[in-house]
């Protein structure tokens, strides 16, 4: 949301992809600029739906990822394949810029299965599209987001706090609005 509101006030044209138009669609359309914003409800992974998202587009930006595998999605499928399949498109639809939302300390999280997962799908986006630029953010927070919320909340509630691989883990915050600007800045 806050990246459309971004780009929107910035007088870029924004196609959105949802799983869920019902869901999402309301709330989506809110962000943005009149006129500077279209909604489209598609399945990621029909050729034939992003085939027709890529049409006449300049630049891709890819925000997709999860924390945790379900049934639905696995991190093989979220952020090895479709990032890859967006970075041939890129290519094939000559766009300008493909974007790509990774994340920091993933060369060193090798017992992580989310971390070589991401780790795969940048090399791939590379090999696919090498004009990309893929940013490696750690987390990113906001007053409405679930994780660092959650995170906080339980900081404020426990005595002690695990530390992962010896203290030694990069984690360094940002605020939503800051990885806006980048995303913008990247794109001018």
């Amino acid at each position: 949301r806050h990246l459309i509101r971004k780009l929107t006030k910035n007088n870029h044209l924004v196609t959105v992809v949802t799983r869920n138009l019902h869901q999402k669609g309301t709330i989506l359309k809110t962000q943005g600029n009149p006129g500077y914003i279209e909604i489209v409800e598609a399945n990621i992974f029909d050729e034939e739906q992003l085939n027709n998202l890529f049409k006449g587009k300049d630049i891709c930006i890819n925000l997709v990822g999860i924390l945790f595998e379900d049934k639905k999605n696995s991190f093989k499928n979220i952020h090895e394949k479709f990032p890859s399949v967006l970075a041939k498109k890129s290519d094939e639809y000559k766009l300008k810029q493909f974007i790509h939302i990774s994340a920091l300390g993933i060369e060193k999280a090798l017992d992580s299965k989310y971390a070589i997962s991401k780790l795969e799908g940048e090399k791939k986006i590379i090999n696919n599209f090498p004009k990309s630029t893929i940013l490696r953010p750690s987390v990113i927070f906001s007053v409405d987001d679930d994780f660092s919320c959650r995170l906080l909340g339980l900081l404020s509630l426990m005595p002690f706090f695990p530390l992962y691989y010896n203290g030694k883990t990069k984690f360094s915050p940002i605020h939503v609005t800051e990885i806006c600007e980048i995303i913008s800045s990247v794109i001018d």
